[in-house]
């Protein structure tokens, strides 16, 4: 008879894992190679202060007996089987040894059978969604940063008189620490370095770029040693860190920012050179230590010989007495430590040696902590699995739903190590990862503090370098030990996956200070040396790997609050499957091996997935699944969507790049009207779908129109007629009452968010001889609807409105008639704006601008092999907080604008969605840092009031895998450009899927001139055309399902015709086509298309 039950399976235990108090939980236990109506089967259970009670089963389908335990209050419920055959012989089903959940085991020689664990808990209804759903950086704030003012601040301190153990400062910051001890051991005086609170206030920007939105302190109140878990004075913060109006600044300036606070609270103890103890007496009054009289005598824990008891027995931390009033009154009083510094701007705390502390105590701090910020966070320093956690023979409540939050996830990191370091297999691994997720609560899983590196434990970077057993070395080397350069190879190839894991499995990431620098060291002191200062850093590869990691996950919040299931795919291959309520999903694989290659199997959910690290496209098989293959080390986040996101699907065809200025035109440069007309009948003729023209707003000085005065308006330039007849035209509308039609006050009603400031803006700008806004009169250098009422601009204002209404009614009359010719058409929206713009001028709060209007950041690239300084844009970045506070308005505006003027848009520099690169003004590229875009967030508001998104991304440039997951969760087709192409393009055309082809852009050189310059002399000019030829040929013939091509590729013509070369300002956008050369390949390009079945058929014209 085999008897089978399976914890984490829902044939065999509905709901999974913990509960929510009031749930029902059924049971199945599977009899095979026997009858079950034959079985009598119970279900044993046992409840810590309840004890055991039997459960009846009942026979149930498919022979099985079942049962169902009611589950109506919060607690760690206990169960096993016991299964009673005809013969009274009696068997017991139970887990593993040493588990709590899984695949049950039969018993038949023991009673006492281990129990499988159902965690029932009471739910919290408002979540600390602020730390849920963010980053953690924890600071040990000594060794952190100084400010200016360091020395003045803390040279008093040490300088003053105290007995006890002394103080003294290191004035070398980068000198590794020691302890200065006594011949007993004990500390002879505590080393300071003079970090400060001030010195992190500083530093706050640096830790917004890497994504950071809360801030883990190790102690800051009053103490005597350098790490502050001995309190001298639980309401003065420490005088050598600052004072509380620095606290208060601190925080002020992090919530700014969107970070928060999290302090160390270490309520078990004090120190004994501590207000309340004063062993030494460097306090004023009595303390306990002084006389049995002391106000504070029964705040500590005395025995009858009057010792007093201490943590772990180290007397310079004696245990307070937490049934005393004092120190209750202390610590929750409304004066108290946990309220005092909630209301100075902290948002949470985290309860140091938590298994000291009763449970009844660290329920009351909770309540104090919701009273004063009911999304206020509690955290526990709890080493072990929080969940059943028996501390001094009592299991521990920790995560039932009136004490912590959760805890710190010690557990997780042991898998992460036990698989990359210590030899653990993969199957071990996965069911370490699977036994938090059934034994843990979801919010208390959601809320672990995911950390790999503390201040108890070695640096990350020395533990996956293989670094040496501590206990090996003396204390003074531990904090002196680097690893040779092999070593650190292999512990930034470890870093990777252990970061990758800590960023996207279920809590909260926790990034312990400089392990992003690679800091070495062992154990304490080594583990807290002082953080580089920004000059000493030279090694930034682990900073990036946290960067990309971290905006993975916040590219795909599933990978917050999706769902789990962890797997081996062999001994070497980890996976476990991420799932959001929305149907999408990431596999995450780890090969934790370091020589072997392996190729696995991986569900995939709709037809094709993409790995987000590599950019590699992956074919879903018969099976359901694609093949993945790891190389030692390697790793992979495989993307799968069962439904499409928020895209509008692009048609198969054919499409142009041309922008209206170079359609042909006699005598000037192309416009509207009949030029274009003529231009789309040439396009239809040949048979294209797609017409993609550059940005129509006006441009710079330079004639760019990726820069100009606005980003809504139409260029005046692109109209059909001249200025003169624009001007007298204008004269004949004012005359004949056309500002009073019908026509036109819709018009200007449907624009005036824009139109208003717009023409505004060009009023001032023309009667101030087209000069910057900054040089303007004061009263001029904001945006106000006066400006209409001043005789020296209404005019002029009123002339702009009517261009721009011209250029509606022209740009519509040419849309209407491109669709007649069943040819869409694609548009491009720029990344930013100029600073001298309407848009700055008139919404300066939604861009990085001062008071006075002048950009404070601007936009560019960083250094890289092309310009050792990287590039400035000049650009104002935009202020993303505040656009995300008022919903994206602007945004929103300048999506449903441009999806007015085009059937589909071009996002131009989609990566600045994701992040971007922000520059001081008056900075180089070099001084510039990656900040956070909005993500996805923007596009599903766009997608809730606009409808499926028809856009094309413009996904060049550095692509990391936060940049591609936006854009697979997005689900906007991307751009293959046939120049940046990883493989040789003579041989073939292997598009990505799901990206639009271009065979060249306004940008890069065109299709000859790449073929010349790659593959041919600069004299073969013929062998480049004929080449050329081939390529975009099978470019037509390939698999992708939209081919751009620019209009010079069509025509044959080389760099001579190139429209934009980047870093250069003069020169560009020139280029113009001639009808005669159109209509000398208009017909051979029909032909080619016709034969590579792209080619758009006067019957397809009638169907669109």
């Amino acid at each position: 008879m085999k008897l089978i039950h399976h914890s984490r399976r829902s044939e065999y235990r509905v709901p999974f894992g913990a509960v929510v108090a009031g749930t029902t939980v059924h049971l199945t236990l599977r009899v095979e190679d026997a009858s079950a109506e034959f079985l009598t089967g119970e279900v044993r259970t046992w409840v810590d202060d309840r004890g055991e009670e039997l459960v009846p089963m009942h026979l149930g389908p498919d022979n099985t007996l079942v049962a169902d335990l009611p589950c109506p209050s919060p607690c760690i419920l206990w169960y096993s089987f016991l299964v009673t055959c005809t013969d009274g012989s009696q068997v017991r089903v139970g887990a593993r040894e040493g588990a709590t959940g899984g695949e049950a085991v039969t018993y038949t020689d023991r009673e006492d059978v281990p129990s499988f664990q159902i965690t029932v808990y009471r739910h919290r209804q408002t979540r600390p969604a602020w730390y849920e759903n963010g980053i953690v950086y924890q600071i040990f704030p000594d060794r952190y940063r100084r400010d200016e003012a360091w020395l003045e601040r803390a040279r008093p301190v040490v300088d003053a008189p105290r007995k006890g153990p002394g103080k003294h400062l290191v004035m070398d910051w980068d000198k590794p620490p020691v302890y200065d001890r006594n011949d007993d051991k004990s500390i002879r005086s505590w080393d300071f370095y003079g970090g400060s609170l001030e010195g992190i206030r500083e530093d706050l920007p640096r830790l917004h770029a890497m994504g950071v939105t809360a801030i883990y302190l190790n102690p800051i109140f009053e103490a005597q040693s350098n790490h502050r878990y001995d309190t001298g004075d639980y309401l003065h913060i420490d005088p050598m860190l600052g004072t509380e109006e620095d606290f208060r600044r601190l925080a002020a300036s992090a919530r700014e920012l969107g970070i928060s606070l999290i302090l160390d609270g270490v309520f078990n103890h004090t120190g004994d050179d501590s207000l309340y103890f004063n062993r030494f007496g460097n306090y004023p009054g009595t303390g306990a230590w002084q006389s049995e009289d002391s106000p504070w005598r029964d705040a500590y824990c005395w025995n009858e010989d009057g010792t007093y008891s201490s943590w772990w027995g180290i007397e310079n931390m004696p245990d307070l007495n937490e049934k005393s009033k004092r120190v209750r009154e202390l610590l929750l009083g409304d004066h108290g430590v946990v309220r005092t510094w909630l209301r100075a701007g902290a948002r949470g705390w985290r309860l140091d040696v938590a298994d000291e502390l009763s449970d009844e105590l660290i329920a009351d701090i909770k309540t104090a902590v919701l009273e004063e910020c009911p999304d206020g966070l509690l955290l526990g320093e709890v080493w072990e699995d929080a969940s059943n956690k028996l501390a001094y023979g009592k299991l521990r409540s920790y995560l039932l739903g009136d004490e912590l939050d959760s805890a710190m996830n010690y557990p997780l990191r042991d898998a992460i190590l036990g698989f990359l370091v210590y030899g653990e297999s993969a199957y071990q691994c996965a069911e370490r990862i699977e036994t938090l997720r059934e034994n843990y609560p979801p919010e208390a899983l959601a809320c672990c503090l995911n950390l790999l590196g503390s201040h108890d434990k070695p640096r990350i970077a020395s533990v996956l370098g293989g670094g040496p057993d501590e206990s090996t070395l003396p204390e003074e080397e531990r904090g002196k030990f680097r690893l040779d350069e092999h070593s650190m190879g292999l512990a930034k190839g470890r870093f990777w996956l252990a970061t990758l894991m800590q960023m996207t499995l279920p809590g909260v990431p926790s990034i312990y200070y400089g392990d992003e620098y690679a800091l070495e060291g062992l154990s304490d002191p080594g583990n807290r040396r002082t953080l580089p200062t920004p000059d000493q850093v030279h090694d930034r590869d682990m900073l990036t790997m946290v960067r990309n990691t971290a905006m993975l996950r916040r590219a795909l919040p599933f990978l917050v609050n999706g769902t789990l299931e962890s797997y081996a795919c062999n001994e070497d291959v980890l996976c476990y499957r991420r799932r959001g309520s929305d149907g999408q999903a990431a596999s995450i694989l780890i090969n934790h091996s370091l020589s072997n290659t392996r190729s696995v199997r991986v569900p995939i959910d709709g037809d094709f997935g993409v790995d987000v690290i590599s950019g590699a496209d992956l074919e879903r098989g018969a099976d359901g699944c694609a093949e993945v293959r790891l190389w030692p080390l390697g790793s992979a986040a495989i993307y799968s969507s069962r439904s499409e996101r928020l895209q509008k699907p692009l048609a198969r065809g054919a499409g142009v790049v041309a922008h209206i200025t170079s359609i042909p035109n006699a005598g000037r440069a192309g416009t509207l009207g009949a030029p274009a007309r003529r231009f789309i009948d040439h396009l239809a003729t040949m048979g294209i779908r797609y017409w993609q023209v550059l940005p129509v707003n006006p441009c710079d000085s330079f004639g760019s129109p990726y820069a100009g005065p606005s980003a809504f308006a139409g260029n005046m330039n692109l109209l059909e007629e001249t200025p003169a007849v624009l001007k007298r035209a204008f004269e004949r509308f004012k005359a004949t009452g056309g500002f009073n039609s019908e026509a036109f006050f819709d018009f200007a009603l449907e624009n005036e968010s824009w139109l208003d400031p717009y023409c505004a803006f060009m009023a001032v700008k023309d009667a101030m001889n087209g000069t910057s806004r900054h040089s303007w009169p004061a009263e001029l250098r904001r945006y106000h609807v006066g400006i209409f009422a001043d005789a020296r601009f209404s005019d002029r204002a009123r002339f702009h409105a009517f261009v721009q209404y011209r250029f509606e009614t022209e740009w519509a009359e040419m849309l209407a008639y491109a669709h007649a010719h069943g040819i869409e058409l694609i548009g491009d929206i720029p990344m930013y704006v100029s600073d001298d713009s309407a848009d700055a001028w008139s919404e300066p709060e939604m861009f990085s601008l001062g008071k006075d209007g002048i950009p404070y950041e601007i936009a560019g690239v960083p250094p890289d092999r092309f310009s050792a300084t990287g590039q400035v844009w000049g650009n104002p970045t935009y202020r993303w907080d505040a656009m995300r506070q008022d919903g994206y308005v602007w945004w929103l505006a300048r999506l449903r604008r441009s999806l007015k003027l085009y059937d589909r848009v071009r996002l131009d520099h989609f990566l600045g969605f994701h992040n971007y690169f922000a520059i001081p003004a008056g900075g180089t590229g070099a001084d510039g840092t990656w900040m956070p875009g909005p993500g996805i967030e923007l596009f599903e508001k766009a997608y809730e009031q606009l409808g499926p998104l028809p856009l094309i991304a413009e996904d060049l440039g550095l692509l990391t895998p936060g940049v591609r997951a936006l854009l697979a969760s997005c689900g906007f087709p991307g751009m293959d450009v046939l120049e940046f192409a990883d493989y040789d393009v003579r041989q073939q055309i292997c598009p990505h899927k799901e990206k639009v082809l271009y065979t060249s852009t306004h940008d890069t050189s065109t299709l000859i001139g790449f073929c010349q310059r790659s593959f041919c002399s600069d004299a073969d000019e013929q062998g480049a055309a004929y080449l050329a030829g081939e390529i975009m040929r099978h470019a037509l013939e390939s698999r992708a399902d939209v081919v751009m091509m620019q209009l010079q590729d069509l025509l044959r013509l080389g760099d001579e015709a190139r429209m934009n070369v980047p870093g250069v300002a003069e020169g560009n956008w020139s280029w113009q086509a001639s009808d005669d050369l159109i209509c000398e390949y208009e017909r051979k390009i029909a032909g080619v298309l016709a034969e590579t079945h792209r080619r758009v058929e006067p019957t397809d014209v009638q169907t669109a």
